[in-house]
């Protein structure tokens, strides 16, 4: 009975994206049951609707080997790269990617060999042997899709070629993030492009993790509701934890066994406040010359709301070590509310007996327009070095591969794999959509790790228990205005 409600529910499916044209592949109608059956839409007159590239027809690279170097452990899903799939194995996300690198391969005529890197642990590793390629003359990468927390030095160093001088990309069109261009662009050079094309960019959204379960059993407002409504703030997310929490086991202390109302708890997890909050931290010249320009009154509330959640809160759960996290407490019914990020639907959740609702993290106060969220700096991004002798075909590449991804695999990571395999309700594929359409990245976050780390004012403070901004703030100032001045010489420099 599960096997055919599937198909139906996947048949189904298979209709709406033919008729709303929002993906051109579908799924494969005489096997609707397995979720890996995904054929391409055929570009007919029928299909006008669907947005298509501007590529040339008559691209063709002769079988050249185009070099992908991706961070080893860049993973959507359990065991899913981003690039390089190696063959169809029956899940969703990971057949979707390898049909999506064969149909570039086929149209473009190249040979994709997707090189893994090391983990975010060893990242540096790399990074050091991009250089040493460079500096040799050595074109082993053609194209790099970088962990965005450590690549960017390089384009501080002047190691990275510069995006907009390439053929055939079309930054304006909706598979590429308009941000990054808007954000990263100085003097008209912009190192980095991202979009749909890496699919890390939607998995690492952060978000909020509500379980249905407690807020039942406290009797407490529909999260879902107050969400639609635009009341979900830093504000309310305090007060509505404040009413869950109880010593289970009746031993006097309230430790790791008993129950929360939440729990935060974990250094990355406190950066998420600051784009939420939609936090600016830099602006721009008349000459699109970037400038440090904190927010220090808002910045500074901020830092004292989220201290008044997570240390002033009995109801919130703090480890001993502030860069542990785990998600069993939550799986165990132990915390009303988790931060984390979307890949955890698709991981350590996807198990969890209890329902659970999906939120995008709380706004700063009721009169910001919208919900934001940040992208944690998992994400990778897409870079040329300097000495790419490539350039015409990588920039194709990259073109083809991101508006394959728009039209067939962000909507099944989003309306397949997280709405109607891992979503939890029919209300929860709405919020998924506002979690995407609030999905930011800016200058100070990006190159956050160059520029003297004013991104991790949020952990810098709460993992150690403070509030004192202004002494951050005066300590740290000096060393990020040198880190931007650095950066902007270098990008002004480098030819």
């Amino acid at each position: 009975m599960k096997k055919l409600v599937l198909s139906v529910i996947l048949a189904l499916l298979c209709l709406a994206f033919m008729s709303c044209g929002d993906t051109g592949d579908n799924i494969n109608d005489d096997n609707a049951d397995e979720p890996g059956n995904i054929e391409s839409t055929p570009d007919t007159e029928d299909n006008q609707d669907i947005i298509r590239d501007s590529l040339p027809d008559n691209l063709d690279f002769n079988g050249a080997t185009l070099n992908l170097l991706t961070r080893g452990d860049c993973n959507v899903d359990t065991g899913v790269p981003e690039f390089g799939a190696e063959t169809e194995i029956g899940d969703i996300i990971n057949d979707i990617i390898y049909r999506r690198d064969k149909l570039v391969e086929e149209r473009l005529n190249l040979n994709l060999n997707v090189i893994a890197g090391q983990g975010w642990q060893n990242y540096n590793a790399d990074v050091s042997m991009i250089r040493a390629t460079i500096a040799a003359g050595d074109n082993s990468f053609d194209l790099i899709a970088g962990w965005s927390a450590r690549i960017p030095a390089l384009a501080v160093e002047g190691l990275l070629m510069n995006i907009l001088e390439l053929p055939h990309l079309d930054l304006s069109q909706p598979w590429w993030n308009h941000i990054i261009v808007d954000e990263m662009t100085i003097s008209n050079k912009l190192p980095f492009a991202v979009g749909d094309g890496n699919l890390s960019l939607l998995a690492n959204c952060m978000v909020i993790f509500s379980n249905n379960e407690l807020q039942q059993e406290y009797g407490l407002p529909n999260i879902y509701d107050t969400v639609f409504e635009g009341k979900w703030t830093i504000d309310y997310m305090n007060e509505l934890s404040r009413k869950v929490g109880a010593d289970l086991n009746g031993d006097g202390v309230m430790d790791g066994n008993d129950l929360y109302g939440v729990y935060i708890g974990e250094g990355n997890r406190y950066d998420g406040f600051m784009q939420s909050s939609n936090i600016k931290m830099t602006s721009k010249d008349a000459s699109g010359i970037p400038y440090l320009n904190i927010e220090y009154d808002k910045l500074s509330t901020l830092v004292n709301k989220v201290y008044e959640l997570v240390h002033n809160n009995p109801s919130s759960y703090v480890t001993s070590d502030p860069w542990t996290f785990s998600t069993d407490m939550f799986k165990k019914d132990q915390t009303l509310l988790a931060a984390g990020w979307l890949l955890m639907a698709t991981e350590s959740l996807r198990d969890m007996e209890s329902d659970y609702s999906i939120v995008p993290y709380p706004k700063f106060d009721e009169e910001q327009n919208q919900y934001y969220s940040r992208i944690q700096d998992g994400v990778s991004l897409f870079c040329l070095p300097i000495n790419c002798g490539k350039t015409e075909m990588v920039a194709a590449f990259m073109e083809a591969a991101a508006s394959e991804s728009y039209r067939s695999v962000s909507p099944a990571y989003f309306d397949v794999a997280m709405k109607l395999k891992f979503a939890r309700d029919e209300t929860s594929a709405k919020m998924l959509d506002i979690i995407r359409d609030g999905a930011y990245l800016n200058f100070a976050s990006v190159y956050n790790e160059s520029i003297g780390n004013p991104w991790f004012v949020m952990r810098d403070l709460l993992t150690t228990g403070s509030n004192n901004f202004a002494s951050w703030f005066d300590r740290n100032e000096p060393r990020i205005v040198a880190g931007i001045d650095k950066l902007v010489n270098q990008m002004e420099s480098t030819d």
